[in-house]
């Protein structure tokens, strides 16, 4: 696995690393196995300040906003290497459809098997080009246009050039059934231009996976493509700490400093 695809060994490091903490903000045991070395030694070049607290916080954030949806339709759009369908606890109508590159995918689901995973939903495991059809992908394997979705965009956007960002989630807006969700996380613009981010921008550079853009209007970001922003959440804030963000939130038109937004939108 190489470039963006590499990085789904990262944050699988960063989840097992939380697993280990007594205070931990969730549990994955099969992240230590499916990290391996290669996802450990990613870990120590790219934590920086900030960077293993925010990965914690999204992780338990978005497992809160999949834990309060009714929808019986859940996708994780660039699953990566996460492992809900075992950790979370699912209602038994739930099918979850996990979204990502193929070669990813295919080591996903040998690894998965070898690790005697036991599922606690219906899931089905696609590996597909996002830039390309896979609308067609995700109805084949069962995904129902009709019925309201959960889409899950975790750590995704922002690896991605910002046109085809906005496309990937236009063609959400457009496939999604009335009261369909959509939550995940943006970098702000700050990030892309602060002082503070720009060695570990370097270093993505160098390995071939660099964060690509940042807005600092998120919620015009996500109208654009044919969302109504939600719940919108900077680390540190109400319900986006945790217990973990070790600084006070900052306000969200201060320049300068790295920013990440958590959010919901609906069609």
């Amino acid at each position: 696995m190489e470039g963006v695809s590499a990085t789904a060994r990262w944050t699988a490091a960063a989840r097992a690393v939380e697993t280990r903490r007594p205070d931990a903000l969730f549990t994955d045991d099969l992240a230590e196995a499916l990290a391996g070395p290669e996802g450990f030694a990613r870990f120590e070049r790219y934590d920086n300040p900030g960077t293993t607290e925010f990965l914690a916080i999204r992780t338990r954030w978005l497992d809160e906003v999949i834990g309060r949806s009714a929808r019986t339709q859940v996708v994780l759009v660039a699953a990566g290497l996460d492992t809900r369908s075992v950790r979370l606890d699912w209602a038994s109508a739930t099918v979850l459809y996990e979204l990502d590159q193929a070669g990813l995918m295919e080591w996903k689901e040998k690894r998965l098997a070898e690790l005697d995973a036991v599922h606690r939903c219906d899931r089905r495991g696609i590996g597909t080009d996002l830039t390309g059809p896979w609308e067609e992908t995700l109805r084949s394997a069962g995904w129902d246009p009709s019925v309201p979705t959960l889409w899950i965009a975790e750590g995704l956007l922002f690896y991605l050039p910002e046109p085809d960002a906005r496309t990937l989630l236009e063609r959400l807006a457009a496939s999604s059934a009335p009261g369909s969700v959509l939550a995940g996380d943006l970098i702000a613009h700050q990030s892309m231009i602060s002082e503070f981010t720009q060695e570990g921008l370097a270093r993505l550079r160098a390995d071939g996976c660099p964060w690509l853009w940042g807005t600092d209007r998120p919620e015009e970001f996500l109208n654009s493509c044919g969302w109504t922003p939600g719940d919108l959440r900077l680390p540190g804030e109400d319900g986006a700490s945790f217990g973990r963000w070790p600084w006070p939130p900052l306000p969200r038109d201060t320049l300068g400093f790295p920013m990440n937004h958590l959010f919901t939108a609906t069609v």
